[in-house]
């Protein structure tokens, strides 16, 4: 099997930017090698670097996309918080590993969400090109500018092609979290925003993540977090589930560049996830009537950058029951059935768009409650060793939600016989690392890529009986496919 890897969405600048904004010399490089160290392997709020440059060198990861993401206010908001050290402390512990001076720049009243959006754009330019040392190898990154560009870069060893997107359509707004709900007013600067990212970014992010965990006054979200002091306090209820609205359709149309937008440059794709079933059904709808009759290098694909499998038949049916039933969570078994993760329906509508699923590895995100539970019977030994009964278990329920995408097309009438082997074209790793996941207990960074695609190969091998869902290729060519050439496939076809 091939030994590279490609990552549809992570966040190597996160951590490593707001030490630089904090004036802190440790931490604050994208090289900084802040590695997990062994007793840290179960901790649900990693304070570790997942997707580094250390980390991604020694992983192989050959490409990357690097989401920006101006941190939401509300997840440091004073009214909730206070802005007392021990509130800074609470923060900086049990929310983010961030540092203190930085929480309190994102906590204060003008804080501008756009102006941290160049700010980590800048801080993510600045080191590409510059070569390390890693374990004894010289290693770079660089920031490619279009397909030509990527082209060139993959035939260079040592070196990491990374793609900017962006996680959060607040990350285009020139203001604050209460002027976004409170001000519309404001939501004029968002198209001259995006203007100015496609006349003036050397880099332009590949895709946006429209919605991301608190409402930004264009469209609703979908629940993610999870019961508890954090589901009670951080309100996340305000915008969840609401619709599309007409500032949403009109970022979407200049983002897309259709309709009267057309024309106004490079095409900056749309990610699905976090989206509201509502506006997601929305979005749906208008990229299939503008799909309808085009040839396959015309048509917009589908992006969902970091998901896990539902369940659910269909889109609506993963909210008859609402998210906010404790239930509905608490009574789930094998999958995570809130309306976040993708029902056998879109699944469907995501392949037939030529689109992307990248895969999550967050353990809430991949497991129903009962697999959840059955993970507690290891000990803090066990996982911090990763033995390897808690490898098995991990790589089953990856592996499974692999599988059920495969089969929601495999199984489905909405794509015709001869196209559902796209699925296999469509599916890749999407981990979200240092997103502030709880990473599944075997595989927490990008160094252990390879021993997740030879656990996954001995999984599929002896595991699965039905090799039906493989469509008549091996387990080496679909998990080559997964792990590194769909991403690389579809950057080359949309990043130009």
């Amino acid at each position: 099997m091939k030994k590279i890897f490609a990552d549809l969405h992570c966040h190597p600048t996160m951590h490593p930017f707001a030490f630089k904004q904090a004036g802190k010399r440790k931490k604050s490089s994208l090289w900084s090698n802040n590695a997990p160290k062994k007793r840290q392997r179960d901790s649900p709020y990693p304070e570790y670097y997942q997707s580094n440059m250390p980390a991604l060198a020694r992983g192989n990861v050959k490409i990357v996309v690097a989401s920006l993401y101006p941190l939401e206010q509300s997840w440091l908001d004073p009214e909730i918080i206070g802005t007392s050290i021990i509130s800074d402390i609470i923060a900086k512990y049990f929310i983010s590993h961030l540092p203190i001076k930085y929480i309190n720049q994102v906590q204060s009243t003008g804080f501008d969400y756009y102006e941290f959006l160049e700010k980590e754009y800048e801080f993510l330019k600045a080191e590409s090109g510059e070569v390390h040392k890693v374990d004894g190898e010289n290693w770079k990154y660089v920031l490619a500018r279009d397909k030509d560009e990527i082209d060139q870069y993959l035939l260079e060893e040592n070196t990491i092609i990374v793609i900017p997107s962006i996680e959060g359509a607040h990350s285009l707004v020139s203001a604050n979290a209460d002027e976004l709900i409170h001000k519309p007013q404001v939501h004029k600067s968002t198209l001259e925003n995006i203007k100015k990212i496609k006349e003036g970014w050397e880099f332009p992010p590949l895709y946006i993540t429209m919605s991301h965990h608190f409402y930004n006054g264009m469209l609703g979200h979908a629940r993610s977090i999870p019961d508890g002091a954090g589901s009670f306090l951080l309100h996340q209820q305000v915008g969840m589930n609401e619709p599309m609205n007409p500032r949403g359709e009109e970022v979407i149309d200049c983002l897309l560049g259709i309709n009267k937008h057309e024309g106004n440059g490079r095409r900056i794709l749309i990610d699905t996830k976090h989206m509201s079933v509502a506006a997601r059904l929305w979005y749906y709808d208008k990229i299939k009537k503008f799909n309808e009759g085009k040839g396959d290098a015309e048509k917009i694909p589908i992006i969902a950058s970091h998901m896990g499998f539902g369940k659910h038949d269909t889109i609506l049916g993963s909210v008859t029951l609402p998210d906010t039933d404790k239930e509905k969570y608490e009574d789930s078994d094998y999958f995570n059935p809130w309306s976040i993760n993708l029902s056998k329906e879109e699944i469907n509508i995501i392949v037939d768009s030529n689109g992307i699923i990248g895969l999550n590895m967050d353990q809430r995100i991949l497991s129903g409650a009962r697999r959840v539970q059955q993970s507690t019977r290891f000990s803090n030994s066990e996982i911090k060793n990763n033995d390897k009964e808690v490898v098995a278990f991990w790589t089953e329920q990856i592996g499974e939600n692999i599988l059920e995408i495969v089969r929601a097309v495999q199984n489905s009438d909405l794509i015709v016989p001869e196209g559902k082997i796209k699925v296999w074209d469509c599916v890749c790793l999407g981990t979200d690392f240092d997103g502030m996941i709880n990473p599944v207990d075997s595989f927490i960074v990008a160094d252990e890529f390879i021993n997740l695609k030879e656990s996954l190969k001995e999984y599929f091998d002896n595991s699965i009986s039905d090799k039906s869902v493989f469509m008549g290729m091996t387990t080496e060519e679909v998990l080559d496919k997964m792990m590194f050439q769909n991403v690389a496939d579809f950057v080359l076809k949309h990043y130009k």
